[in-house]
């Protein structure tokens, strides 16, 4: 396979690509550690850390347009998202912040029209200097409410063809296909919101027991834009319930005398999902996520003396590969009266999850695509769920934006189309990566392997009783070595793509607890996270040059 430099798209020929090049354990640690020599070089990186080129141009025109003091802006797809960021901002620096918003918005017609818009794009962004440009850029990264950079390109153009323009804005544009994009762009969005409907009551094809379920895709499916932004809107959800409930509006248990912000984190997860609960809210963490951590969540519910509003999990998590007994938490949830919501970015297919959570996230930029050139995010709504009436009342309501821009959901739309048979070889691909390859070196080269069917019995007995039928074990493993040595060595030897992300048609692999948490390892190290570690996801690839890239690594490591 082809190497890709450092900093560059991943792959190097991929227009929107989502992933960056990180070819060597060195330039990992570089990045993470702002090390002016990897990071001067980057092109591109992921969309919702580092701006893409599209992003960066909007960025460097709203600058020149607005004409005020300021470091740099991030540019949000509507202004109710950037006035939430102002006002996060101002809330952790105070009422003498000098950041502030300017927006642009661009009606748009079809060249072939009378005239009349057909769609009104609105640019918001957010402006600010030193230590607040710093709290922009991460209220931008946590929440992922990002412009797309199909919608930065877009947004270029207008703004271009506005410097030509006296007229006052915002200005009417009249550009060829956009009556075209309307239509395919909606159409598409409705087929991404079947998709993921249909993925969780006919996983690979076959309808389950619990298909019964009735999901209806334009009424329990709302699309946006990324991942971390289903998570994060879900969470703005749980707060805005527990006010609904203080005011009287929802029932509330004989317990329930205090005003409650906490949400809970189940497993070890992605970094940014314990982030986000932390931020806007409080968060307990249960980072183990298995029995031992079940028998915790009930010690801390005992007597009602602890509330929490909902409990986030990965299945499987992201990167130890495990899964807590569902039931088990669908029960203690139900006793008391709390949502339970599934990330399952990872399991996709392979799992049915859905008749133990209230609501399912999902980042679309992953699986769903595998193309690696889109952004986007889904929350899935559980119509039998207890909770079910009030969140789709929120959902429909002005405090929630779909925003997936109709560029990306025609990509998603045209990328998922093959998903099941996707699902299925990256399945077969990587099972017979562990158990040709990599199995054998466990407690050899490798000090452990983290994979649903191997991590551990627990894990295993969790995981087959939610798998779907036909389902695997899924495209994304885990490696840890006895030494950071031999964890470099393989790394900077393997014969893959590397960078973040997964999922991916082609298989990637990073020094995950670097990339994430390179300054608390010892505290990641807690739960098996360790510094020597190698997270990988298989992709579509002939086996035969997979186990030889690998079986290379390996046979390099081993000397």
């Amino acid at each position: 396979m082809t190497q890709v430099h450092f900093g560059q798209p991943l792959p190097s020929n991929l227009d929107y690509a989502v992933s960056f090049g990180i070819p060597t354990w060195e330039s990992a640690v570089g990045y993470v550690e702002k090390n002016p020599v990897f990071v001067n070089k980057m092109v591109t990186g992921y969309p919702r850390y580092f701006p893409q080129p599209a992003i960066q141009e909007l960025c460097d025109r709203l600058k020149k347009k607005f004409d005020r003091e300021a470091e740099g802006c991030r540019p949000f797809p509507s202004l109710q998202c950037a006035s939430r960021c102002l006002e996060y901002v101002r809330s952790v620096h105070g009422s003498q912040s000098r950041a502030f918003l300017e927006s642009e918005t661009f009606n748009l017609s079809d060249t072939s029209d009378d005239g009349t818009p057909l769609i009104a794009v609105t640019i918001a962004a957010v402006f600010a200097l030193d230590e607040e440009f710093e709290t922009v850029k991460e209220y931008w990264k946590l929440t992922g409410e990002c412009v797309s950079s199909r919608l930065a390109v877009l947004t270029n153009e207008c703004l271009e063809d506005a410097d030509s323009e006296s007229k006052p804005s915002p200005i009417l544009f009249k550009k060829a296909g956009i009556a075209v994009l309307k239509k395919n762009g909606e159409e598409a969005t409705s087929q991404v919101k079947m998709r993921v409907a249909t993925n969780h009551t006919s996983p690979l094809g076959k309808k389950s027991s619990e298909g019964k379920i009735p999901i209806n895709p334009f009424r329990d499916v709302f699309l946006v834009s990324s991942g971390m932004s289903s998570i994060f809107n879900t969470r703005k959800l749980l707060t805005f319930l527990e006010c609904n409930k203080s005011l009287g509006h929802l029932p509330v248990s004989k317990t329930c005398k205090t005003f409650c912000d906490t949400a809970a984190v189940f497993g070890f997860p992605f970094k940014d999902t314990k982030v986000i609960m932390e931020k806007f809210g409080k968060c307990q963490f249960f980072g183990f996520g298995d029995s031992r951590d079940i028998a915790e969540l009930k010690k801390y519910l005992r007597n009602g003396e602890n509330r929490i509003l909902g409990i986030f999990l990965e299945a499987p998590s992201n990167p130890m590969l495990n899964i807590p007994d569902l039931q088990e938490l669908r029960n203690i949830a139900d006793e008391n009266g709390f949502c339970v919501i599934v990330d399952d970015t990872i399991g996709g297919l392979n799992m049915n999850i859905l008749p133990y959570a209230d609501i399912v996230c999902s980042s679309l930029t992953k699986l769903f695509s595998g193309s690696s050139n889109v952004m986007g995010g889904s929350i899935l709504l559980n119509p039998l769920s207890r909770w079910y009436s009030f969140a789709r009342t929120y959902f429909e309501s002005s405090e929630f934006e779909e925003l997936l821009w109709l560029q990306d959901a025609i990509v998603l739309e045209e990328n998922s189309r093959d998903l099941v048979q996707r699902t299925m070889k990256t399945n077969e691909n990587t099972r017979r990566l562990v158990d040709e390859v990599l199995l054998p070196q466990e407690g050899k080269l490798f000090k452990k392997m983290y994979y649903p069917s191997q991590s551990s019995k627990e894990t295993l007995r969790n995981y087959d009783a939610v798998r779907s039928p036909e389902g695997g074990y899924g495209s994304m493993l885990s490696l840890t070595f006895y030494n950071e040595k031999d964890a470099e060595t393989f790394y900077d030897n393997l014969g893959v793509y590397k960078g973040p992300s997964n999922g991916t048609n082609f298989t990637l692999a990073c020094p995950y607890v670097h990339l994430a948490h390179h300054f608390e390892l010892e505290a990641s190290s807690k739960f098996g996270a360790d510094p020597n570690f190698v997270r990988v996801s298989v992709g579509l690839e002939d086996f035969q040059c997979l186990k030889t890239a690998f079986a290379d690594a390996i046979a390099v490591t081993r000397g």
